[in-house]
């Protein structure tokens, strides 16, 4: 499962756990309320990305009447939490008693807080792919970085080489003196330096995965996986 939104995969585990958690507190109106005001957000900012695509010219205008909406919708929120309503909640959020993966909107994207739908329409897949190229780009910059801590990490991993075998001193009959300088920067350049070689090994690999997984979604997408 994917976000439309932001291109996230979604693990089942994920899911069952926020299914199991929205059952718990199906009557947790804090709860409900703070999920409403999600979905809202999400509105909000939906509005202002399709006004930059599509109308331009009056963007601005619909920026300024999208936020004064959510505004309102944040202070009837408000309201109706102060007023204990919690059934206006459940209706807004479309509340079942019972929810399932067969539900049209059963689980929150926990970076974006979009309603994540099984069932994807013709905008939700323009939307994902647009993600996906987001994605690949992120995963493109970890892999860069990751390069980059690498080779840092490496050089400095022979500088401390270096010093280690400055600590074995002539004038102590050629062994190894803990108490010297030397031996200090051998440590500390090794250890910054490994720190450096696992992080950039860790970032080059989370972004090439990260790469490889939506290069394999957007091909997914042209040969049209997600079309109903």
């Amino acid at each position: 499962m994917y976000c439309s939104n932001c291109g996230l995969k979604i693990k089942e585990k994920q899911i069952e756990k926020a299914l199991e958690n929205d059952s718990i507190n199906i009557n947790d109106i804090n709860y409900l309320a703070k999920s409403l005001t999600s979905v809202r957000k999400f509105e909000y900012r939906t509005k202002i990305l399709e006004a930059k695509e599509t109308d331009k010219e009056n963007q601005n205008k619909v920026k300024k009447e999208a936020k004064k909406e959510f505004e309102t919708q944040k202070e009837v929120i408000s309201s109706k939490l102060a007023a204990n309503d919690i059934q206006y909640f459940k209706d807004e959020l479309k509340v079942k008693n019972q929810r399932d993966v067969n539900t049209l909107d059963y689980y929150v994207c926990p970076r974006c807080g979009k309603l994540v739908r099984p069932n994807l329409d013709e905008n939700d897949i323009k939307s994902l792919a647009r993600a996906s190229h987001s994605e690949i780009h992120r995963g493109r910059n970890n892999i860069s970085s990751g390069m980059c801590s690498l080779m840092i990490g490496i050089i400095l991993f022979i500088i401390g080489l270096m010093f280690f075998a400055l600590s074995f001193k002539a004038t102590a009959g050629g062994i190894l003196v803990t108490d010297c300088v030397e031996f200090y920067v051998f440590i500390a350049l090794v250890t910054l330096g490994a720190i450096l070689i696992v992080f950039g090994i860790a970032s080059f690999i989370y972004g090439r995965n990260k790469v490889k997984r939506n290069e394999a979604l957007l091909k997914d997408i042209q040969n049209g996986v997600f079309h109903q």
